[in-house]
């Protein structure tokens, strides 16, 4: 067992039960798995997610595992509902300062209010960083629900998709 969330994350350790059966499972840690995919010969980038749905990127640098080939980059899930890391503070103080050191790919981008209010901050702040984003998710569900690109799969999009291909097209290629 561990108290600390990144050294789990970093190490692996034994997972206390969450259900009534009371049984422990040994959970790998980001180094055994970066030391995998190396054993491979797999010589891509590896994307590592943080804590808390990858929302929490907050000890990522300190305990980052040991890449032979120098290939990590971290991998940022944010969402206007999401927590402990969605305001344009904890950006500033984690997810900059972190992107100052190694690669961070927002992987999932969106909100779930219909609208890009929370996007459009995001992205216009990311963009002079060169922090990358991925909108997230083309599917056809309320977005209310989830965060949803488009309204039906001839590619409607809402207005979260909407507002989204427009800051796209705004970028140099």
């Amino acid at each position: 067992d561990t108290t600390d969330p990144w050294a789990c994350w970093s190490s692996g350790c034994t997972m206390k039960p969450s259900t009534p059966s009371g049984e422990r499972w040994k959970s790998a840690g980001m180094q055994s798995l970066v030391d995998a995919v190396r054993g491979t010969g797999a010589t891509n980038v590896i994307l590592l997610g943080g804590l808390s749905y990858a929302n929490d990127l907050s000890g990522w640098l300190a305990h980052a595992p040991h890449d032979p080939l120098e290939q990590l980059a971290a991998s940022y899930h944010l969402y206007n509902f999401a927590w402990p890391c969605n305001t344009s503070a904890c950006w500033t103080t984690t997810i900059a300062t972190l992107a100052a050191k190694v690669p961070i790919v927002t992987g999932e981008l969106g909100e779930n209010d219909c609208d890009h209010g929370f996007i459009d901050a995001y992205t216009s702040w990311a963009d002079p960083l060169g922090i990358s984003y991925l909108g997230w998710a083309w599917n056809t569900w309320d977005c209310r629900q989830g965060p949803s690109l488009i309204s039906d799969y001839e590619g409607t999009p809402t207005g979260f998709g909407a507002g989204f291909k427009a800051h796209l097209a705004t970028l140099k290629p």
